[in-house]
Formats: structure tokens, sequence, C-alpha cells
């Protein structure tokens, strides 16, 4: 964990015995220690103090580097210090149930958008479009919260301002960008940088193609996240087609629709017959 300012340490100790990603409301409960930070003088002994500390030895300081100064980090949440100086060029979802607040005496100023019924997240539609819901804007010592689900928020960057962030373990599988002109769904990413090294270890498994890779690879074929479980099954093949053809024809009832429609596919692909026997 990376902690330097006391204040700040006393606040991660409280975060980790409240938090607990498998109840994810509990994240909530660290409001009111959130609250304690939002003083300016904090801010501004903090990064004093991280500045003081690079100076003296650059490696020892943990930092999500650029306009964001990590402050401290659990297992399943960070606080940091973050500048905004430009908007982004698409709308992004939110994937991390967040606390934010303005630091200094500018507001924080965002507009809304409305996700549209029914929207999973898990499932990406390029037909799924955004619908405005406003603006709000959030005085110096105040905070918002910033749930997953329902509405997508974005800064409205008038003049640099710095903001303090209390964030969640990713609770959606992917983030997703609309267009700012359209408001269209435009690409998604994973919300979990875990999630794409483990895609990427599974596609150079299987182009490495070597017999230490099967069992690792079978085990990422039953992995909880669906983009993790397809890139094994589309890659098991060329280590053991008979494992490979086996693990597919299940995979034709997995939960995720991609992960069914990429094993139709790659049984097309191979053997036809095993897939049309499936068909429903």
């Amino acid at each position: 964990m990376i902690v330097q300012n006391p204040l700040v340490a006393a606040f991660a100790a409280q975060v980790g015995k409240r938090y607990s990603p498998a109840w994810a409301d509990t994240f909530w409960t660290c409001e009111p220690l959130f609250r304690l930070l939002l003083d300016p003088q904090v801010a501004e002994a903090v990064i004093n103090e991280r500045l003081q500390a690079l100076v003296d030895d650059p490696a020892a300081v943990g930092s999500s580097g650029g306009p964001t100064l990590q402050l401290a980090q659990g297992a399943a949440w960070t606080l940091s210090l973050r500048l905004l100086t430009q908007a982004r060029r698409y709308l992004h979802s939110t994937v991390r149930d967040t606390l934010v607040a303005p630091i200094g005496s500018l507001p924080l100023r965002l507009d809304r958008y409305q996700l549209p019924d029914g929207f999973r997240d898990a499932v990406f539609d390029p037909a799924q479009r955004l619908s405005r819901a406003g603006s709000i804007s959030v005085a110096p010592g105040e905070l918002l919260r910033m749930p997953v689900a329902g509405l997508v928020f974005d800064y409205r960057i008038e003049a640099p301002l710095l903001i303090l962030m209390l964030e969640s373990a990713p609770q959606a599988l992917l983030e997703w960008r609309f267009s700012r002109d359209s408001l269209h769904a435009w690409q998604c990413t994973d919300a979990d940088p875990d999630t794409t090294d483990l895609k990427a270890a599974a596609w150079l498994a299987g182009r490495l193609a070597h017999h230490t890779s099967l069992k690792p690879l079978q085990a990422l074929a039953a992995h909880p996240n669906p983009g993790v479980r397809g890139a094994a099954l589309q890659n098991i093949g060329r280590l053991s087609r008979s494992l490979a053809r086996k693990l597919l024809n299940a995979a034709l009832d997995d939960p995720h629709p991609q992960v069914r429609l990429s094993a139709r596919q790659a049984l097309d692909r191979d053997d036809p017959a095993p897939s049309r026997q499936r068909d429903r």
C-alpha cells in the first residue's frame, strides 16, 4: 500500500476496515472518511510531501504518473489527486463507484448523460445511445457520488482544476466510449487492466503453441470474465484440437453471447457438424 501523509494513512486503515469488494455497497460507507480529506491544506501538504520524497528518492514513491498523483491504494480501491486540464475525446462510462470532490476555490462542473434502458455493460452494442440528463455543479468542500449504474459523467473543463477521487474496484466488465457528436457507442475496453493482461497472455500462449501452456489455457477457458474465456478458447486449438473441440462445444452454452458466437464460429471453421448439432 502506498501511503505517506499520516492523515492519509489513517484514512487508508479505516477504508480497509469498511470496504469489501464482495459487498459493493460498503464502498459508500467511506464517504464520511473521504470528507475529512477535503481541506485544501491537506492536499497541499500531501503534494509537498510527495514532491520532497521524489527529490530524496525517485524510486520511493508510487504514482500513476502524468496528471494523477496516487495517494493511497488498497487491494481494491485507490485514492488519488487528479489535475483536469482538458476534456476527453469521448464520453466514458463509469466502471468504478467513485467519490469525487474539487480541491481549491473553483467548483467542479459536469454534464450528465443517461444510459439507455436495459443497458448491459458486458455486451458491447454500437447501436446503444446516450441521452442528455442535464448538468450539475459541485462546490468546493462538497463531493459527488458517481455510481457505476445509470449515468455517464463528463467533466466540463473551463480552467485547470484539481480533484480528489476515491475509486472502488471495477464494478463493470467493460468501459464504453461514446461519441460526443452522435452520443452513440463507439468502442469499449476492459474495465480491469488485469483482464487485458490475461487476454494477452492467452494469445501469446497460443502463438507459442508449447504443450506446457495447455493447462493454463484450459484454466483460462473457465475464467469468470467472458473476454478471457473467449481468448483462451480461440487459442487452445493451437495446442490440442481435440480438447479445443470439447471446450468449444461446451461454450455453446456459455452465459455470454459473444463467447457463444466465438465458439460457434470456431467450430464452423474447424468442423461445422458439432455446431449444427447444437444449433438452437
